[in-house]
């Protein structure tokens, strides 16, 4: 076998650390049984078009504190991780390995290099993770436990529209508003951290430059219920409410808006197992589960019946 090594990553790998978890993302799905609706392996054109889009969010986390480790075999990339750190949490936004290099250490010898001492009080970690039982017990050493589902849901888009027309709207929803990004980031400042247990402004003021903010709003004290961001390019997430059931109208609104606006295929949304109010609803509107997996931190995290993770996923 050859010879491992390990080093800080530079800017000039991150493309190539995320054409790899592209194949990595797929080699999972494939042995677990995951790749429905028709997916195959990503050819280079889409994973260039996938980066194209994703790049600016990918450096954004890699210019925050926290750490960026890979692992080389010779001169290929064959692993790497990512942390971002926000206030008193490090969100672990990437730990990749080839299939290639499953089962040789370079999970655990990326972790020992990003986290080398335990979690702390004032210092939590969070990761979401896809639902394999080597890779949650791994995370398990490195001071984070289960704490809640991560579910991908997915719904044919067509269908979804239909389904929603026939739904008997009594008046009662709340009107959803988009709000100006000052506003958006004030709310997100006030509903977030009593969810997450930790403050992210400058990855809100991030997200205000390219996604919508919608929310309802309460008429009499003008602030919001719940708020949720949405891209044109149908990401969909994080969102939150002040109680479970606000979270509702606002996912549904920024779904409304993907699906009538882009028409895709397929609509996808990724959704605490905690949610209860929302997954409901959803359930009635005929998404399903297409990929499960784990929101795992080392702090308890309170408020995740009333929050909606990130899409694309690479933090909570």
């Amino acid at each position: 076998m050859s010879e491992l090594s390990f080093r800080e990553g530079r800017t000039a790998d991150l493309a190539r650390g995320f054409a790899l978890a592209q194949d990595a993302v797929y080699d999972t799905a494939l042995r677990h049984g995951w790749t429905a609706n028709g997916a195959s392996p990503p050819d280079e054109a889409e994973v260039r078009d996938r980066w194209a889009h994703q790049r600016s969010l990918v450096e954004f986390l890699a210019a925050q504190d926290g750490g960026f480790w890979v692992c080389q075999d010779g001169d290929e990339i064959v692993g790497c991780a990512q942390v971002a750190r926000f206030g008193e949490m490090d969100e672990l936004a990437d730990l990749t390995v080839a299939p290639s290099h499953h089962g040789r250490g370079v999970g655990r010898g990326l972790l020992e290099r990003c986290w080398p001492g335990p979690p702390t009080p004032s210092l939590g970690r969070v990761v979401v993770a896809a639902g394999a039982p080597a890779d949650l017990s791994l995370y398990t050493q490195f001071g984070a436990m289960p704490v809640s589902g991560d579910w991908h849901l997915s719904q044919r888009g067509e269908e979804y529209l239909e389904r929603r027309s026939k739904e008997t709207l009594d008046g009662s929803e709340p009107a959803v508003h988009a709000l100006a990004l000052r506003k958006a980031i004030a709310e997100w400042k006030r509903l977030e951290p009593p969810a997450i247990a930790h403050e992210r402004p400058l990855l809100h003021e991030f997200f205000g430059r390219s996604r919508t903010c919608l929310a309802t709003v309460d008429a009499e004290s003008g602030r919001s219920r719940a708020v949720c961001w949405v891209s044109p390019e149908g990401e969909i997430g994080p969102g939150v409410g002040e109680r479970p059931e606000d979270l509702v109208p606002v996912v549904l609104a920024a779904l409304d808006r993907v699906a009538k606006a882009r028409e895709p295929e397929w609509l996808g949304v990724y959704c605490t197992t905690g949610s209860w109010w929302l997954m409901r609803r959803l359930r009635r509107l005929g998404f399903r589960v297409l990929w499960p997996g784990w929101v795992m931190c080392s702090t308890p995290l309170p408020g995740l019946d009333r929050y909606l993770p990130s899409r694309p996923p690479r933090l909570l």
